[in-house]
């Protein structure tokens, strides 16, 4: 076997290992690239008028998700585009808010928010601990051209539920940091100016993927979002996203903000790609010991 046809059958591995799910994903920690948009449902208790577009604790975000791409962290597999789709519908309450205050104490408009999960959202057994769902083979979903956020939702989540992911250990949280606290104000702000920056670390409740995964390690800062002391915290997790929330200018559609969230998973090789790498490594280190003699 020639070394570049070895090569080919190694890139390939990942490719026939996943032809029998319905996403293929690679082994190994895996990128999903999306985008997404979301809109702010007021709690039932603010219904201040001055503070209509104001994020307050009992607010939700909820938006519809379209993954585009996924890529292998380490080996430089990539799917683009993904068929079938994949797309979802997320939905996050604000549980706690620090104002971020200026040298004189003064308000900036900015705050760090501790998000989790509705009450409500998905009523398959996770209620109250859910707070993504994802669906694939659905019809096709175009972020730019549904008509309004019902047709979104529903192009969303009209597929096969294929994963939904919450709150399941103590490690897992959802923060955004500098957070523009006037959510009205952010549909006039440009697509490309960030308004939030976004962390988050969620368990996987439901798992219809075909797939296992093995835990992440999450990034620990001391004094940061991702504090990883205190009792039954093992700095692991099924699933981190991050990236940012970005204006909504130019959205016609009932939507507020745009945000592109990269989020990471760790596959768990399956026997028979293990055994086409092992194949593949075995006719490398024939063709290399050909060389040497």
């Amino acid at each position: 076997m020639k070394f570049k046809s070895i090569l080919s059958a190694a890139a390939l591995v990942t490719i026939a290992a996943s032809a029998a799910h319905a996403v293929p994903l690679f082994p190994g920690l895996t990128l999903l690239e999306d985008d997404n948009r979301e809109y702010l449902i007021k709690g039932a208790n603010n219904t201040v008028p001055a503070l209509a577009g104001t994020l307050q604790v009992g607010d939700r975000l909820r938006g519809v998700i379209e993954f585009g791409k996924i890529e292998q962290i380490f080996g430089g597999g990539s799917v683009n585009p993904i068929v079938p789709e994949l797309t979802g519908i997320f939905d996050t309450e604000v549980k706690f808010i620090q104002p971020i205050l200026d040298l004189g104490g003064n308000p900036t408009g900015l705050g760090n928010i501790v998000w989790g999960p509705t009450s409500s959202f998905m009523g398959n057994g996770v209620a109250g601990t859910a707070m993504v769902a994802l669906y694939t083979g659905g019809t096709n979903l175009d972020l730019n051209s549904c008509a309004s956020i019902a047709t979104c939702e529903t192009a969303a989540s009209d597929g096969s539920l294929w994963a939904v992911a919450g709150f399941g250990d103590a490690d897992d949280q959802w923060i955004s940091a500098n957070s523009v606290l006037d959510f009205g104000a952010v549909s006039g702000i440009g697509a490309s100016t960030k308004v939030a920056a976004v962390n988050y670390a969620l368990s996987i409740l439901v798992n219809n993927t075909g797939y296992t995964f093995n835990e992440v390690k999450l990034d620990c800062f001391p004094l940061g979002p991702f504090n990883c002391a205190g009792p039954g915290k093992d700095k692991l997790t099924d699933l981190v996203g991050s990236g940012d929330v970005l204006g909504g200018e130019g959205l016609t559609n009932g939507f507020g903000a745009r945000s592109d969230i990269d989020v990471k998973v760790n596959v768990v090789p399956e026997p028979g790609s293990l055994a086409l790498l092992s194949l593949a490594l075995a006719g490398l280190g024939f063709v290399t010991r050909r060389r040497s003699v």
